[in-house]
């Protein structure tokens, strides 16, 4: 085998320096490229990428079969090949004992050896189709190498499922002899020349000189030539047969394909993964001497069938130049037994489907083989004795003292039936003249002679008819010549009008007869028959050699005729095709009724057909007049294909074992000799823990050790050959090169090797003596020529020392042994084997036995397995020990394990050992106290009992200390580009191992314990500053480390999509604009930024940094004055960097008065408004321009926004446009302390929410009062509001105790409310306040209750009750002489024209309730309301949905609000009063209590 094998070998351990001095240039030409297109890559590498990618899967070249093998001191190269890689990341490690140490990750080291490097082209993204982004190569190197770096070295992709490619590497002395070969090798063979004949490329030409193999000098990599290996072998071998020499050197069987010339290159099965690298020099020494001594093969060698019995076969002299030949061999084999012809139809009961005639003698045919030696002078030889009817493979070569050349080709022939061996000449038979009957009667039409009247026309047209309907008496006359076919033409399916014309006996021809012209063929077939010149049928018609897809068709000659016949035609087609094979016999959904075939004689081999199917087959012969009748049909059924032979009726089945077992599915495709390669790389690591059982299933109990030494398997993986699979080995990546060299010798021993024995046991044990009993191998298998007992003395101390072989041994040929005079008292071992002459099986169960009487009961003693073995600890921390040990040695392969592990702390105050079970050959004890010492041993428990224990083994557990973290490490460094990804990685240290999590922004993304967590990071976000990487263990303080870092972004702009500003005065547009790095901003008119706002005149552009963070900025525009035409439009705030641009809208509305349909000069002279300021009132708006700009109307602007906020609470509009805590109160007009402050920046906001809300929010209830209903309960009613009372949906009421602080409310939808669990004798105030799911009024005035039986009182909070008749007169007096001033005084402004016509300036606001303005002022006391009815601070609610005498309920229920009237609220008002948070510049009922140092509006 393996040019691959042998290139890789000699091409890496050759020349490594050259390797590198390659790979180095690589890099260097890599280099080079990026240094020209370095400027090209700045200014691409931050745009973000958009554009659609097709997702492709990546894929790693395979290099498992390629050694590497280094000499101490030089640098050692290893190639890893990925293409498609994406997103994913290469990682290479080294498998030392199973354990995975990484070394590095892309093209970051994470080993501390300062000697391993990555290269790789590290080209950054450019926007081209041309130039792709780093590389496909990743190469491993280590400078420098040392016997320590020998092992197994894995590229990895971290896919899913992942991709590996292993590395073996073997370091080599430096004073290791590696030249005496070489120059031993030194060959002038060249066989360039027949390289370049078959097509070998011009890069691949190197590997056509031996001294360029040798030398390591081909110029190129092995793998990217191995599909020209087979033509490049093939000339190196140059038809010589260089087998004698590898033999004689000892080389495998499987490895001596090249010593024939041959390569096959390697496929998807196990068995063609084989590895013959340890034969390499050896293989090329023997093709370099055999080159120079062996002769070429003759040429054109031919052969010709003389007969039933013989062949001639001829060549030519091979060519000079070489040694000549001393002779030639003529090799004659027999390709396959054929029977005698016999008949096979449907009535024949030797081949029915059951039968196993054929099949049997095929799967037991032995080829017979000859050998003809000719002289040197000859070029020719008549090989006789052989059989009819037989096929035969034939070959000539070449022969001298040295050995032999190869064949230049085999050749295939099948000898002749008997009876058809010396065929007469062909006699052919005349035809009548027909020509010249029709010309005596008088047709004289030339196209009527040449057409119809001629036999041998095949075909004839309707015009012919036509033009010879005057002459068709005469016409059909002759060609009938006195012979009525009428007969034929009935078989033939002729119509009966046609079927006149057959006769002869035609008198006129109408356009009836014109049909005929179809049948014209037929019509002609049956005046051949008639004048007699056609064959008969063939005879004697017989099927044989009847296999699943051929079958051998034989005939006999007709007998009529027999000597005209220049062909036969077959015709065959399935009566009852197979289902598998239905298609086949269809053509566009038209089944096809037969197919049919020409041959010039007897036998045919009729082949493509369907297993298990049934045939028709029938077979006409031909001569120059056309084809004679068919023969009789023959039916026959083909038999259903077999995959194998049925050797025994019991046979071991691997897969049966393997379920037997438990293999768990998705390991199940290793269980099969012929597994495919693809399976073994995927499933490799994936299956660790099963492959024990997967090899003792493929192993069958049978020692194929001889097998495998034959075979080439080296010593270090020869215990896969007897099932003894070690898990503390890295054998499945050190033997992956040889797992074809041993699955061939796995599957050729199961037929051959006999099975292991099954329930061996000892049914008496005496003193010194004991009868042991076992049964035959189940399945039986090969058969078995004797069994042999071994047996030996051992210690108590010896069960973890596993042998195949004792001391003593005795044959039996019965399975049962009496043994005596052994030594009393003393500890015996016994295992029982089988053998034949293939060789021997493995024990599968061992007897350890006391030889006392006295010990043991009456009861049998069973075998059971050996102990496990090689029990390590593999992993260690200071709460848990992590132990692995190999499964048992001597084992049946059906056997299935668990495995008892005990253990115990050394000085602990039990002596008793801990028993855990498990079904693996690990295990992680946890839970164990810090820097203690453990002993612990393992068990195996099969169906059979528990076998001895393993070896003893003492663990420390390792010392605690706190955790510790490194700074994070992110990659790429300097480059992280929003919508990218990046690779963060986490090292910790502590013990026990910590817990480290990896948190992005104060966001938990990955947590693990482990040591080096390693996270890739896909589509980071802008907000992806922070990395921290956080490690707690338990014990000490737990650590979190910080790194913080910049995201390269396109530009983010937020700002209000409008600002609202008055004319004559200023406003400020700003914009928040969050980008990396730094954008250029600025302002435009237009969207297409051809008119930007130049600083400067009217308007004031400023930028700056926000200071929350590296890229944050605020872009102003300030408007000195605001003109209605001119600034009253669009503005765009624009931003754009490297990595994009982004521009928002922000639209400037000119504030305008809403015109109403009443008079609100009332309000204002109730607000005590100055006369100076009353213009502002006018009847239906409130103009705030008249008091904007005017120093003595600011006392008077908080009256405006009462009158304004026209009984609304319109705090939730503010709140959303950013009207700061300490103005809210002006938007459900009330007071604030700063109104200076207020009025000049957000007047206009509030004045803008006052319109918005106008025809949306309810004005306050109206009427409020109060009636006891019981000595706990009353009933609180009201009146709808006047302003927009069909908006309101639900009504919100609070009452408490007087004096206390927190307030109960609940909601309603009716005009009443039942309070509940009231104390008599305590008085209470109420209020109410009407809402919608857009906001809610204000409050009522409040109304205080005394809760005695049946007593209410409806005066304000601040009016104290007074029984005090000439009080309340007076009090109404006041009132009335206060209401006719106020009128004087309005009709005095109204004449004076102080209080104008409506109008229509900016910033007016109109009122539909004019009663409102006998609302409370603001000295009066109220009910402190939260904000739009939200729900938040201490206040309770009782509101239980019950309905109580058909009032809503509304009793003290201290806790959350649930629900609603009749179960719940109204979805659109929970919006508003239940679920809406307001942020913290909106004050709740809580900021109105004197605690939080509000307006102390509840303290009466």
């Amino acid at each position: 085998m393996g040019l691959h094998h042998l290139c890789s070998s000699w091409f890496t351990s050759s020349s490594s320096t050259w390797t590198m001095m390659m790979s180095w240039q690589h890099l260097m030409k890599s280099t080079l490229v990026l240094l020209l297109l370095n400027a090209v890559a700045i200014s691409r590498a931050a745009e973000a990428d958009t554009t659609a990618v097709t997702t492709l899967k990546p894929t790693i070249r395979n290099t498992a079969n390629a050694a590497r093998v280094f000499t101490e001191g030089e640098d050692a190269l290893m190639t890893c090949v990925v293409t498609d890689l994406g997103q994913y990341t290469v990682m290479w490690s080294r498998l030392d004992h199973n354990k995975k140490t990484i070394l590095t990750i892309r093209n970051m080291k994470i080993t501390t050896d300062k000697r391993i490097q990555v290269l790789h082209d590290t080209a950054p993204r450019y926007n081209s189709t041309l130039i792709r982004p780093g590389g496909d190569v990743w190469v491993l190197v280590i400078k420098q190498v040392a016997a320590t770096d020998a092992g197994v070295y894995v590229c990895e992709v971290n896919s899913n499922p992942s991709l590996t490619s292993h590395y073996m590497v073997t370091i080599q002395p430096r004073n290791e002899n590696v030249t005496s070969v070489s120059s031993e090798l030194r060959s002038a063979h060249n066989y360039t020349d027949c390289c370049q004949q078959n097509g070998v490329s011009q890069q691949c030409l190197g590997f056509c000189t031996i001294h360029n193999i040798l030398e390591g000098s081909a110029g190129i990599e092995p793998e990217a030539c191995e599909n020209h290996f087979p033509n490049i072998v093939g000339c190196m071998a140059d038809h010589r047969n260089h087998v004698d020499c590898c033999e004689r050197e000892e080389i495998p069987d499987i490895c001596q394909d090249l010593c024939r010339g041959e390569y096959t290159l390697q496929k998807d099965s196990i068995q063609s993964h084989f590895s013959c690298t340890a034969y390499t020099e050896r293989t090329l020494m023997c093709i370099s001497e055999g080159i120079e001594v062996l002769p070429r093969p003759p040429e054109s060698p031919s052969i010709t069938v003389m007969g039933p019995t013989s062949i001639l076969v001829k060549w030519e002299h091979p060519t000079k130049g070489s040694p000549p030949p001393e002779s030639y061999m003529v090799n004659i084999t027999t390709i396959r037994r054929f029977d005698p012809p016999v008949d096979v139809t449907i009535d024949s009961p030797e081949y029915t489907e059951d039968s196993e005639m054929d099949v049997t003698d095929d799967l037991h045919y032995i080829p017979k083989k000859r050998q003809v030696k000719v002289p040197a002078s000859q070029t020719q030889v008549n090989i006789t004795a052989l059989s009819p009817l037989t096929w035969y493979e034939i070959s000539v070569i070449s022969v001298n003292r040295h050995g032999s050349s190869l064949a230049p080709y085999n050749l295939r022939a099948l000898t002749n039936y008997p009876d058809t061996a010396n065929k007469s000449e062909v006699i052919h038979s005349e035809l009548p003249d027909i020509i010249g009957c029709c010309r005596d009667r008088g047709v004289k039409h030339f196209r009527c002679l040449n057409n119809l009247c001629n036999p041998e026309t095949k075909y004839i047209a309707e015009p012919d008819m036509i033009v010879c309907a005057p002459w068709a008496t005469e016409a059909f006359s002759c060609l009938a010549n006195d012979f009525d076919h009428t007969d034929c033409c009935r078989e033939r399916g002729l119509p009966p009008v046609c079927v006149e014309l057959c006769s002869g006996n035609v008198t006129k021809i109408d356009y009836n007869y014109f049909r005929c012209v179809d049948y014209f063929s037929d019509y002609r077939s049956c005046l051949m028959k008639g004048y007699g010149v056609l064959p008969g049928s063939p005879s004697t018609v017989a099927v044989t050699n009847i296999h699943p897809t051929y079958v051998l068709l034989t005939w006999m000659p007709p007998l009529v005729l027999g000597e005209s016949v220049t062909a036969y035609h077959a015709y065959f087609r399935p009566v009852s095709a197979d289902r598998g094979c239905e298609g086949t016999w269809f053509m566009e959904g038209v089944e096809i009724s037969y197919r049919g075939l020409y041959t010039e004689s007897a036998p045919y081999v009729l082949e493509h057909l369907c297993p298990n199917s049934e045939y028709e087959v029938y077979v006409q012969a031909v001569n120059k007049h056309g084809s004679g009748d068919p023969s009789p049909r023959v039916l026959f059924r083909t038999p259903s294909v077999q995959k194998e032979q049925k050797l025994q009726k019991h046979t071991y089945n691997v897969t049966e074992c393997c379920r037997s077992v438990n293999i768990s599915p998705g390991c199940m495709p290793l269980c099969d000799y012929n597994a495919r390669m693809t399976h073994v790389r995927m499933l490799l690591d994936r299956c660790t823990q099963e492959l024990p059982q997967l090899l003792r299933c493929g192993v069958g109990g049978r020692d194929h050790t001889p097998c495998c030494s034959r075979r080439g398997v080296p010593q270090s993986c020869m215990s896969l050959c007897s099932g003894s699979f070690n898990n503390k080995q890295d054998a499945p990546h050190q033997c992956l090169p040889f797992i074809g060299n041993v699955m061939m010798c796995l599957e050729e021993g199961v037929g051959v090797l006999p099975g292991p024995v099954v329930d061996l046991h000892a049914t008496e044990v005496r003193d010194g003596g004991v009868t042991l009993v076992w049964q035959p191998p189940q399945p039986m298998g090969a058969n078995i020529s004797h069994y042999q007992l071994h047996y030996e003395e051992v210690s108590a101390n010896s069960a973890s020392h596993t042998v195949f072989s004792l001391n003593n041994t005795i044959d039996y040929n019965i399975t049962v042994s009496i043994l005596n005079n052994l030594t009393i008292g003393a500890l015996y071992n016994f295992f029982v084997i089988t053998n034949n002459t293939a060789g021997t099986s493995l024990p599968s169960s061992i007897l350890t036995i006391n030889l006392t009487a006295e010990a043991h009961g009456s009861a049998a003693m069973a075998g059971t397995s050996s102990a496990p073995h090689s029990l390590e600890l593999q992993a260690k921390s200071s709460t848990s020990l992590t132990f692995a040990w190999a499964p048992p040695k001597l084992a049946h392969p059906y056997d299935r394990f668990r495995y008892y592990f005990y253990f115990r702390a050394l000085g602990s105050d039990s002596e008793e050992f801990n028993k855990t079970i498990t079904g693996a050959t690990a295990l992680r004890i946890d839970g164990l106290s810090p820097n203690t010492q453990h002993i612990c041993y393992a068990t195996a428990v099969n169906d059979m009992g528990e076998s001895r224990p393993s070896e003893t083994l003492l663990a420390w557990t390792d010392p605690a200390y706190p955790a510790f973290v490194e700074t994070p490490t992110v990659h790429p460094i300097n480059l992280i580009v929003e919508g990218g990804h990046m690779t963060v990685l986490c090292i910790a240290m502590g013990a026990p191992s910590p817990t480290v999590s990896l948190y992005i922004s104060g966001v938990l993304i990955h947590q693990n314990i482990t040591r080096h967590m390693v996270t890739l990071v896909n589509n980071v976000t802008r907000d992806m500053t922070e990395i921290s990487c956080y490690a707690d263990n338990g014990y000490g303080t737990p650590m979190q480390s910080t790194r913080t870092i910049t995201i390269h972004r396109r530009p983010l702009i937020t700002a209000s999509e409008t600002v609202q500003a008055i004319a004559g005065r200023s406003v400020t547009l700003e914009c928040h604009i969050n980008a990396w790095p730094h954008p250029s901003m600025v302002w435009w008119r237009d969207p297409e930024g051809r008119v930007p706002v130049i600083h400067g005149g009217n308007y004031i552009i400023e930028q700056k940094e926000t200071g929350q963070g590296e890229g944050n900025y605020v872009l102003s525009l300030n408007i000195k004055n605001v003109t209605e035409n001119i600034d009253n439009d669009h503005y765009y705030c624009h931003a754009q960097n490297s990595f994009g641009q982004m521009t928002k809208t922000i639209d400037v509305d000119m504030l305008k008065a809403v015109q109403v349909e009443y008079d609100v000069t009332e309000c204002c002279l109730a607000s005590n408004m100055s006369s100076s300021c009353i213009d502002a009132c006018a009847f239906d708006q409130i103009d705030f321009d008249r008091v904007m700009n005017r120093d003595d109307c600011i006392p008077d602007f908080g009256k405006l926004m009462k009158c304004a906020a026209d009984g609304s609470d319109h705090r939730s509009c503010c709140d959303n446009k950013g009207v700061p805590k300490q103005c809210l109160d002006w938007c459900r007009g009330q007071v604030v302390p700063h109104h200076h402050e207020c009025q000049l920046q957000w007047a206009p906001v509030i004045i803008s929410c006052f319109s918005e809300g106008q025809e949306a929010l309810p004005g306050p209830p109206l009427n409020l009062r109060m009636s006891s209903v019981a000595d706990n309960s009353a009933i609180v009613s009201w009146d709808i509001p006047m302003k927009n009372p069909e908006t309101v949906l639900l009504y919100r009421v609070f009452w408490r105790q007087v004096g206390q602080s927190i307030a109960n409310k609940n909601d309603t939808s009716f005009t009443q409310l039942l309070l509940t669990s009231l104390n008599e004798g305590v008085k209470y105030e109420v209020a109410v306040k009407a809402g919608n799911n857009k906001g809610t009024s204000i409050l009522t005035n409040s109304i205080t209750y005394m809760h005695t039986s049946g007593s209410v009182s409806n005066t304000p909070t601040v009016v104290s009750y007074q029984s005090d008749v000439a009080v309340a007169v007076g009090s109404v007096f006041v009132v009335v002489i206060l209401c006719v001033i106020l009128i004087v005084a309005f009709w005095w402004a109204r004449k004076n024209k102080i209080i104008c016509d409506k109008a229509s300036t900016n910033g007016g606001i109109s009122f539909e309730n004019p009663s409102y303005i006998k609302e409370q002022n603001g000295d009066t006391v109220q009910i402190a309301e939260t904000p739009n009815g939200s729900l938040n601070g201490t206040v309770t609610s009782g509101m239980n949905g019950n309905i109580n005498g058909g009032i809503p309920n509304g009793g003290f229920s201290h806790g959350n609000m649930n629900g609603g009237h009749n179960g719940g609220l109204n979805n659109g008002i929970n919006n508003v009063w239940n679920s809406q948070q307001p942020s913290s510049a909106v004050p709740g009922f809580e900021d109105d209590l004197p605690s939080k140092g509000g307006y102390k509006r509840f303290n009466s």
